[in-house]
Formats: C-alpha cells, structure tokens, sequence
C-alpha cells in the first residue's frame, strides 16, 4: 500500500548545512571553555572555581547541549522527510514522513513502544518529543523509524557515546543538582584524569588522558567529528 501523497514540496534541511551550524556554534563555544581555562593557572580541586565561574559555565554547557541536541533531531527529522547527505546525495523520504510533526510523533511513540504503528499522527507540543542528543534514545528510534541512512547515523553516534553521555550528565547535573545526578557524574571518572569536585560544571575541566584536553573541549570536538560521520 503506498503512503499518502507529500502535497505540496517544501524545502527541506541539506544535513551538511547541519553540520556546519553545530560545527560553528561549538567551535565559539570551544573557544569561550578555552579563553575561561587560560585565567586559571590550574584546576586541581572545587576551590579553583568561584560561583560565578559556575553560572558561566553551565551557561556555556546548556548552550553545547542545545546545539547537539537540535543537530541529532534535524538528522532524524530531516532523514525522514527526505534530504542530502554531505556528499549531496538523495535520502528519499519515508512514506508516511510528511512532515516534521508527523516524524514527531512518530520518534515519541518509537521510544515508547518497541513495535509498530509509529506512524500515522502528529504531534504539536515540542516539550514531548524525545531527549534528541541522548544517544541511547536515538539507538532505539532510528531503527524502528528507519530512514534509509539510519544504519550511518546509528553508527555515528554510537561512536560518540561517552562523549554525549559525559555532556547530558553534567548538564543534567546542573539542572537537577542533586546527590543522585553527582553519582551520575561519578560514574564518568574511570574515563577521565580527575580532581575532587562540589558542582557539576567543574567536571568539565577534568582531563581525557588520551589527548590531555579537557573533557568538555574533547566531547565538542568529538561530536563535531560524529556529526561528519554521521552526514557522509
């Protein structure tokens, strides 16, 4: 049975064009982590950060979460409705993807429920769509919504799991500051070179023994490098 007509053609998202609106808003955000680390001579305990260091840098972290987070949904929305990729090649769209509020719908109910019907309504309220940049939900919407490029967004963001992962619990941990969301925290220092820390926001400084950049510098450029992938 074929789907529903797509009525008039509308204007979709390039996901190259994307890419270089996340590439751009984290390299400023980058550099604002990096200008901050440059007036601390080192960060080796909670007494190196002041409350108002604080507030700037969940500011800085809310922002690099938002910008992730509007990359991943324009990838799955845009994969579904029908785009480009970064090569400038055709994704064909969904039979049912008609819209972005269709897709919408659909990404709730593919988090919701393990199968089908995922398609066939809309949804209007922003608030209820899924946690976007949360890549353990996307492992479980792409292959149940399935746009023809989900094996290589799947794939693209696994890769940057611990990367996503480490930004979402220290933001959540911001937002929620709690003893529950520091233990999530704490989960991230096997990964990390650390120092003792009283809020959220000084994790971001710990060092990723890899490439001794600071944590929250190498997530952003590792989800720069994903967000590549994950258009090509």
């Amino acid at each position: 049975m074929s789907g529903p007509s797509r009525g008039v053609c509308l204007a979709y998202m390039p996901l190259d064009s994307a890419w270089t609106k996340l590439s751009t808003e984290l390299d400023v955000l980058s550099t604002h982590l990096r200008d901050f680390a440059s007036t601390k001579p080192e960060f080796s305990s909670s007494s190196d950060f002041s409350l108002l260091d604080e507030c700037f840098l969940e500011g800085l972290l809310s922002r690099a979460w938002q910008a992730w987070s509007k990359f991943c949904r324009s990838c799955v929305v845009e994969s579904c409705v029908g785009t480009t990729d970064g090569a400038g090649l055709a994704i064909p769209p969904l039979p049912y993807a008609t819209s972005d509020i269709h897709v919408s719908s659909a990404a709730i109910r593919a988090k919701r429920q393990s199968g089908p019907p995922y398609w066939g309504s809309i949804n209007t309220s922003l608030r209820a769509e899924p946690t976007w940049g949360d890549v353990d939900v996307l492992a479980k919407i792409l292959p149940r919504l399935r746009p023809v490029n989900f094996a290589r967004l799947l794939a693209a963001f696994s890769s940057g799991h611990l990367s996503a992962k480490a930004l979402q619990r220290i933001r959540n941990g911001a937002a929620h500051c709690n003893a529950q969301s520091m233990q999530e925290i704490e989960t991230l220092r096997p990964y990390y070179i650390v120092f003792p820390i009283s809020h959220p926001t000084q994790a971001l400084f710990w060092i990723e023994p890899n490439s001794k950049d600071f944590l929250a510098t190498r997530a952003i450029e590792e989800l720069k490098d994903v967000g590549l992938i994950a258009i090509s």
